[in-house]
C-alpha cells in the first residue's frame, strides 16, 4: 500500500513574519509572494499565529473605514493554528483543512516550522500518486530478468 507524507508534498522554503509587523507590511509580502497566508512566528521561531488574506482585510477595512493605522500582526492574526507533522500522511493534512477551512497549514515538528502545505500541494501529489504506475514485486523480477536493449 502506497501512502503520501506530508514532507513528500509540502513547501519547505517559507516566510515568516514577527507579530510585531505592521499588517501593511505583511500584506506587500502576501502579494509580492503570490501567497494566502503567512506563519508568525516568535524569537525562537516557534509558531504563534497565522496570518492570512482574511485576516489583513478585517484589519485594514476596518481600520481605514475609521481612519486608523493598520494595526500590527499580532493584533489581527489568528492564534488558534492547526498545525501537522512531516510524518503525517495527506489524509490527516486533508482533515486539517477541512476542519479548520485553512488554505495554508504549517508543518511542525518538535515545535519548530519546517513547512507549510496547501491545497495545490496536497492536489499536486495525489496527481502524481495516480499517474505512476505501481511496480509489484514480480514486475521487479520480471524487469532484472529481461535484457537491456541499446
Amino acid at each position: 500500500m502506497r501512502s503520501i507524507k506530508v514532507k513528500d508534498c509540502m513547501t519547505p522554503q517559507v516566510i515568516t513574519i514577527p507579530a510585531t509587523m505592521e499588517v501593511v507590511e505583511a500584506i506587500r509580502i502576501l502579494l509580492h509572494n503570490d501567497i494566502t497566508a503567512l506563519p508568525v512566528v516568535d524569537e525562537s521561531g516557534r509558531v504563534v499565529g497565522i496570518l492570512s488574506e482574511t485576516d489583513c482585510l478585517q484589519g485594514t477595512l476596518m481600520g481605514g473605514y475609521f481612519s486608523q493605522e493598520g494595526g500590527l500582526v499580532g493584533e489581527s492574526m489568528n492564534r488558534d493554528v492547526l498545525a501537522v507533522s512531516s510524518n503525517d500522511d495527506i489524509i490527516t493534512a486533508y482533515e486539517h483543512f477541512m476542519k479548520a477551512h485553512a488554505f495554508r497549514v504549517p508543518v511542525v515538528d518538535d515545535g519548530v516550522l519546517v513547512g507549510m502545505l496547501s491545497p495545490k500541494d496536497v492536489m499536486s501529489s495525489v496527481l502524481e500518486f495516480y499517474e505512476t504506475p505501481v511496480v509489484q514485486k514480480n514486475d521487479v523480477r520480471d524487469l532484472a530478468n529481461k535484457p537491456v536493449v541499446a
